[in-house]
């Protein structure tokens, strides 16, 4: 993966951390050069005084007391007071260029300088000869006999001592520096390269999750801002995983969806189809086979009606436009007409249906009155239907503290541990081993209902012993 980000950072870095370098090595090699002339400076100024103090009419001894005092790469030049060169003094090695220097050179560079120190003042300073490379430290400081001025002396350094201080200098300072932008770049590099890794893992998890693999994970150890970055990513894929599932799983819900509509629209269809064009072929001519044969149409039409009218009903439950009214009810109101009902049911089938012993002075609820009907008679129809003759179906009420619990409960088939967490889904029927006349929708519409009027309601069964549905309705507060 290219890593341009990282490169442009830290080649900007090296540049910012070069150009200091190479500041510090000019400026530091200036103000060394500055420093060291003048230290030149105070020494020459020291000699020169001390020449011109102890300064006979002797030669030798003035060439004594120079050559004590003289410095390599120097020249010391005595002028009488008409401006005549006395005596010429240096001192270099033999490779050096400034022994050509003649005394006519000298004379012509340091004319004015002259002037002035045989008016009676001393001279110092860091200039450039005429004629002369470089700078060079000249000092001069008058000769006096008395109050009278007899001549001047001058002393001239020359750079050549500077230049291989400044060399060896320039040398030590590039390698030191050089060392240290290996000391600081180095760990510098590799703190950039663990500061980018993440980014470099965010990268490569931003490309898989655009190709459909949410399941990649970035280390979220950091503390800082690149951390609580990593954090966000990893929480952005975990919801990309949880709602790609969920659509996978939206996707096969619909499949089955679509494939149970068909299978549930299809057996009536194919019946009353077939019994149709045995009526149309005029094959059956006994009365009494024909009102069979319509009953049979009759009985496939009431099952198409009826699934159809579920479908749609469900349909609206989930639609977001549906809005249940609640209003307050008695619930004595909602059980009495559901009990009367089922118990003509519960006659025919020869099931005992119980029902709490008293139905009156039961509380107050807010709900929606007729929606909770229908929860009831989908929950007591589907209690009957896998309830064996000689069964028992319970119809009871408990009271909470902010609501009433409502409890259909069956000593029938029961349900699996594994239907159970897909019992409210469309066209789940657990009644797998045989037909039956149930559309699969009951419980979702149930479901929806309750979700809608902001109730709850749990399941709790065992194969062979019979199935418990509790849902919960709030009382009326005023």
């Amino acid at each position: 993966m290219k890593q341009e980000l990282f490169r442009k950072i830290f080649k900007n870095i090296s540049i910012i951390i070069l150009c200091a370098a190479i500041g510090t090595i000019v400026f530091g090699g200036s103000a060394l050069k500055n420093y060291f002339l003048r230290t030149q400076l105070e020494e020459i100024e020291i000699k020169a005084k001390v020449i011109a103090k102890n300064f006979s009419s002797e030669k030798d001894k003035v060439r004594e007391i120079v050559n004590k005092n003289v410095l390599d790469s120097s020249i010391v030049i005595h002028y009488d007071k008409s401006k005549n060169n006395i005596m010429r003094i240096e001192k270099f090695d033999d490779k050096s260029i400034y022994r050509e220097i003649t005394n006519e050179q000298l004379n012509r560079a340091l004319n004015s300088f002259i002037d002035i120190v045989l008016s009676g003042k001393s001279i110092n300073g860091i200039t450039q000869l005429s004629g002369i490379k470089g700078d060079s430290i000249v000092v001069g400081e008058p000769i006096k006999d008395e109050n009278n001025i007899d001549g001047c002396i001058i002393f001239i350094k020359f750079p050549t001592d500077l230049t291989k201080v400044l060399s060896g200098l320039y040398i030590v300072l590039t390698t030191t520096i050089i060392l240290a932008l290996i000391l600081i770049l180095a760990p510098i590099y590799l703190y950039m390269q663990r500061i980018f890794k993440p980014l470099n893992d965010m990268s490569k998890a931003a490309i898989f999750m655009s190709e459909g693999d949410f399941s990649i994970r970035i280390d979220e150890s950091g503390n800082d801002e690149i951390g609580e970055l990593a954090k966000s990513i990893n929480f952005l894929a975990k919801q990309l995983e949880e709602n790609n599932n969920k659509a996978i799983m939206l996707e096969q819900t619909r499949r089955d969806y679509v494939a149970n509509v068909s299978h549930e629209l299809k057996t009536p269809v194919t019946a009353i189809r077939a019994v149709a064009e045995i009526l149309n072929d005029d094959l059956i001519r006994d009365r009494i086979d024909k009102e069979k044969y319509y009953k049979q149409i009759l009985r496939e039409s009431m099952r198409l009606e009826r699934l159809i009218k579920d479908m749609l009903e469900l349909s609206r439950l989930q639609s977001s436009s549906i809005s249940l009214i609640k209003s307050v009810t008695p619930l004595e109101d909602i059980l009495i007409n559901i009990i009367d009902e089922f118990e003509v049911i519960a006659d025919d089938m020869g099931v005992e249906f119980i029902v709490p012993s008293s139905l009156y002075k039961l509380p107050k609820v807010y709900t929606n009155k007729d929606r909770i009907i229908q929860v009831l008679i989908i929950l007591l129809d589907n209690a009957f239907k896998f309830t064996t003759e000689d069964g028992k179906v319970l119809l009871d009420i408990k009271y909470r503290d902010e609501f009433v619990e409502v409890c259909v409960c069956d000593n029938g088939v029961g349900i699996s541990k594994e239907d159970i967490p897909f019992i409210f889904d469309r066209f789940y029927k657990v009644d797998k081993s045989h037909s039956s006349n149930g559309t699969g929708i009951g419980l979702s519409i149930v479901w929806e209902i309750l979700k809608h009027l902001d109730e709850e309601i749990y399941v709790e069964s065992e194969v062979g012993k019979g199935s418990k549905f509790i849902f919960t309705i709030k009382y009326y507060t005023e």
